[in-house]
This record gives structure tokens, C-alpha cells and sequence, in this order.
């Protein structure tokens, strides 16, 4: 089976705001098998632009697994703050 990730890129405009949202989404990811493969972290922008603050990818036992997490009532509220305090971008992919 293929797993699954989920990709989030986010710019902060809110930061007081923005801190409640790691927690909360710790839990829920877990919560649904997920593993952190890249969250914030330095990077270097070589080829074309990445016009965000930080990037998060998190893997899935499959693709069905990241979706069901991200529409789940657990992360309803963690959503809603990332959505409150940032600009951001976010796409349920399948891997290899």
C-alpha cells in the first residue's frame, strides 16, 4: 500500500495565535498513525520560490489514513486556528 502525506506550507501573521496550533495538531496527527517527516525546520531556496515561512509534511500509512485525519472532528479546531493565523497552503498527496 502507498502511504500517505500530508503537506502543509504556512506564512504566520498571527504568532501568539499560531503556537496553539503545534499542539494541537501533535495530537491529532498521532492520534491518526501519523509521523513527521519535516516540520519548519531551515531551508534554502534554490531554484524558483517558496514564498512561506514554514513547511510541515507529515506521512500516513496510506492515503485514505492522512484524509481521514485531516477531515476528522479532531482537527477541526487545530484547522481553524492554523486557517485564523496564517496564509496557508495545504494538499493530502499519495507517495511511492
Amino acid at each position: 500500500m502507498k502511504k500517505g502525506y500530508i503537506i502543509v506550507r504556512v506564512s504566520i501573521h498571527d504568532p501568539e495565535l499560531f503556537q496553539k496550533y503545534p499542539v494541537l495538531s501533535t495530537e491529532v496527527m498521532k492520534k491518526y498513525g501519523g509521523k513527521y517527516i519535516i516540520r519548519g525546520g531551515k531551508f534554502e531556496v534554490v531554484e524558483g520560490e517558496w514564498p512561506v515561512d514554514r513547511t510541515t509534511v507529515v506521512e500516513f500509512e496510506s492515503f485514505e489514513s492522512a484524509k481521514k485525519c485531516y477531515k476528522s472532528i479532531d482537527y477541526s479546531k487545530a484547522m481553524e486556528i492554523r486557517q485564523k493565523s496564517t496564509k496557508s497552503d495545504l494538499i493530502l498527496i499519495e507517495g511511492c
